[in-house]
């Protein structure tokens, strides 16, 4: 919590209690009361930050993408890159559904998740790289099942430069994943 809320939330105490105990019924902190809400809700939708006349910031831009596979893909050797080429939003233009990557296109916080649905007796483990380095992993695996489907999801949350990297490998041999609408993958900045 910001040190602007934490002293809003005792002033506004201070300011309840002792209208509470001395007028309940009084239109004057009714109405102060009315005010201290709106500058709240003021403070919370703009977290404090200050335009000061100037065009958005780069922080402040939209950067989001899903991404999933038009396909099935089946036996990925180890480390093979996953692509998920059917675009689905890509507002900021950060990833590239040819390669399967996604270049920030500005630094800051960024949430990445991923589902990966493998078919019965079948399994499909991958990583998430940040420029080539293992971030998380995720591992649906279907090979104790005799029939239906294995799902994982995974999640992170990392903070990036500009043009920072993040894609999905294999972790072992790709298997085989289930492709249309089931296995996806997204991220947005924060």
């Amino acid at each position: 919590m910001s040190l602007l809320r934490v002293i809003a939330f005792y002033v506004l105490g201070f300011i309840l209690l002792s209208s509470v105990t001395a007028h309940k019924a009084c239109s004057k902190n009714a109405n102060l009361w009315k005010s201290i809400q709106y500058q709240l809700k003021l403070v919370e939708n703009t977290e404090v930050r200050c335009d000061c006349g100037a065009k958005e910031s780069n922080s402040r831009k939209t950067v989001g993408f899903l991404a999933k596979c038009s396909t099935n893909l089946s036996n990925l050797k180890n480390r093979s890159p996953v692509i998920f080429d059917t675009i689905v939003i890509n507002t900021g233009s950060g990833y590239d559904a040819s390669t399967g990557q996604f270049v920030a296109p500005y630094g800051g916080f960024y949430y990445f998740t991923w589902t990966i649905i493998c078919h019965f007796k079948h399994k499909f483990p991958t990583h998430l790289l940040h420029n080539d380095n293992i971030i998380a992993g995720n591992y649906p695996d279907g090979r104790g099942l005799s029939v239906g489907h294995a799902s994982a999801t995974q999640s992170v949350l990392l903070h990036l430069a500009a043009k920072d990297k993040i894609h999905l490998i294999t972790n072992g041999i790709g298997e085989q994943m289930y492709g249309g609408i089931w296995s996806t993958f997204n991220g947005f900045k924060i």
